[in-house]
């Protein structure tokens, strides 16, 4: 159960990690907001050291959040919040109803709060919401918030069923251990963790992304090429300590996989040597033909679509609206096709994963947690997407 065990034991440890996540996550905001107008003013050794400084934050992002970003990974806070549910023998509403609102906080998240007060202000607000929200639904890849993106939040349809109900009085209902209640508290902890950190790093990836923009018109080499290379990178080159070769960053932008030395350096595998390593490192797993996926509920909610297949920022320009949009996980650089799709579905997570989280700020159905989804499903396939149920049904293959 990885980290789960370790959490529900040690409440003092998870507090740190709640505390020491707020703290650095103001830090990353406060950076991105000093330095997000003066771009192109900064020199060349404050850039290089806004770099060191990020990365040192990026740093202590990992460091404290991965206890909560692999406690639930496979499902298991999920799987546990169930089991004390389903001990019950008479339940007024269905299960998904109780994990979600039970085993979430109370606290909006900086994402929902933000698309809570541009759905309730005026355009006439325009240009202050641009300004105050450029983070938002940016992910890994944005440069910033556009009008058009503003627009959208505006008429975003929900399509998820919402239940008016509050956790005391699911709380009386289920009459709940101190046990049972720390279970679905370290949940709401785990997501408060999760949903601050996933914010926050929006704030500092739209500053790189914007500083990446310079760097690419002064050195003449394409943005995409340089956003293969890495913040510390980027420094030593600023402050003339190492040279970039287009080469190189043109290499590992076409096919490379990463890997981490024990010195904590990075080496790069390119061409034909990938496929070599996924052969040998990579396990595939046969899956017989079925018309059913079954998983964890993690936003209610029913819709028909076509599936896509999405495994990485590559692929998020092929989600149109309405689509399906499948994968083995989601993460912050697959926000744009998000928004886009109807529904996601995944092979790994429970209701702490990012998927899920995403689709209660959306109110887009969610099934996470299928195991064989990506296997199973192909691009164009039909499916409807039963996420009351936890049930992904093919109606036709491509």
């Amino acid at each position: 159960m990885g980290y789960l065990p370790l959490l529900l034991k040690d409440k003092k440890l998870l507090n740190k990690l709640r505390k020491e996540t707020v703290n650095f996550a103001k830090a990353i905001r406060k950076v991105a907001e000093d330095n997000i107008e003066k771009i192109y003013k900064l020199s060349y050794k404050e850039i290089a050291e806004l770099f060191k400084n990020m990365h040192k934050l990026q740093s202590d992002c990992v460091y404290y959040g991965v206890a909560a970003a692999y406690s639930d990974i496979f499902g298991d806070i999920s799987n546990e919040l169930v089991k004390i549910i389903k001990k019950r023998k008479k339940l007024k509403y269905p299960v998904y109803v109780y994990s979600n609102i039970l085993g979430n906080p109370m606290e909006k998240s900086l994402t929902e709060q933000a698309c809570k007060e541009i759905q309730n202000s005026p355009k006439s607000k325009d240009k202050e919401l641009l300004e105050k929200y450029f983070w938002l639904n940016q992910g890994y890849i944005g440069r910033g918030l556009t009008k058009e993106e503003l627009n959208e939040i505006r008429k975003h349809d929900e399509t998820g069923k919402e239940f008016n109900l509050t956790q005391k009085e699911l709380i009386k209902e289920l009459k709940l251990s101190k046990k049972e209640e720390n279970i679905f508290k370290t949940s709401q902890n785990i997501i408060f963790i999760k949903s601050l950190r996933a914010d926050s790093r929006q704030f500092i990836h739209v500053l790189v992304n914007r500083l990446i923009d310079r760097l690419s018109k002064d050195w003449n080499i394409k943005t995409k090429y340089l956003e293969s290379s890495s913040t510390m990178e980027l420094s030593d080159c600023l402050l003339g300590k190492k040279k970039l070769s287009k080469e190189e960053l043109k290499k590992r932008w076409n096919h490379s996989i990463i890997k981490i030395k024990k010195s904590h350096e990075m080496a790069y595998i390119y061409g034909e040597k990938v496929k070599d390593f996924l052969n040998k490192n990579v396990y595939k797993e046969k899956i017989e033909k079925q018309n059913k996926i079954k998983g964890q509920i993690a936003q209610p909610g029913k819709v028909k679509g076509k599936v896509k297949l999405v495994f990485g920022p590559q692929h998020n320009k092929k989600v149109e609206k309405g689509n399906i949009l499948v994968s083995i996980a989601t993460s912050p650089q697959l926000l744009p096709a998000m928004k886009r799709a109807s529904a996601f579905v995944t092979d790994v997570g429970g209701i702490t994963c990012h998927a899920a989280i995403v689709s209660r700020e959306l109110k887009k159905p969610c099934v996470v947690g299928t195991k064989i989804a990506t296997k199973v499903l192909r691009d164009g396939d039909s499916v409807e997407v039963d996420a009351n149920k936890g049930v992904v049904k093919i109606l036709k293959k491509k």
